[in-house]
């Protein structure tokens, strides 16, 4: 019996050692943001780790590029946040894809600068996807591409708690044909500041 009670005190202490962590670099990250790369540039250079080596932060990102020309006027509401009409709110994904391309990438980043630079404003992330496929795996692919545009916007320096995540799925559809044209504009994600 003691044997078992050493044994089990043993174990429970390897388990304790080997959950503990101690902050491994002195970056002030009392903010109150998930992430803030910007205070990572004094750790070795803009998105960089511990002794300049790049930082995987998780995020792949790829997809379907914005169309060149597109300006936004809305941001949900119809109000204008300090310049944010000039990118569409719109993220557009590819077929079956829940990955933001480079050029989504700096319009869901230009809507977190806004949302850093405004504290009272939260943001509704809302999933779209075309017709195909069933109901229920089009919810769930919705809401993949809602939270995929949510982390981003986190890595950025907004808060999750003002982030709200949203999924129709096939249910809104921006165009109503049954063709590709159709389709790309069905496949989004629409960033609504409120």
């Amino acid at each position: 019996m003691t044997h078992l009670k050493t044994l089990f005190t043993m174990a429970l202490l390897v388990g304790l050692t080997a959950c503990s962590s101690t902050p491994s670099d002195d970056i002030d990250r009392s903010n109150n943001t998930d992430l803030d790369p910007l205070a990572l540039e004094g750790a070795g250079g803009k998105g960089a780790g511990q002794n300049g080596e790049d930082l995987d932060l998780g995020v792949e990102i790829q997809g379907v590029e914005l169309e060149k020309g597109i300006e936004g006027s809305n941001l949900g509401d119809g109000a204008s946040i300090d310049g944010a009409a000039a990118y569409q709110p719109i993220v557009y994904f590819g077929y079956d894809q829940a990955n933001l391309s480079d050029e989504n990438t700096e319009l869901v980043k230009h809507y977190a600068q806004v949302l850093v630079d405004n504290p009272t404003k939260n943001v509704s992330l809302v999933g779209h996807t075309d017709e195909r496929g069933t109901p229920e795996y089009n919810l769930a692919l919705g809401e993949r591409r809602a939270k995929s545009v949510a982390q981003v916007m986190m890595l950025f320096g907004v808060q999750s708690s003002r982030i709200e995540v949203i999924s129709f799925g096939e249910e809104q559809p921006e165009a109503l044909e049954h063709d590709e044209q159709a389709w790309v504009k069905n496949r989004r994600v629409e960033i609504k500041i409120h």
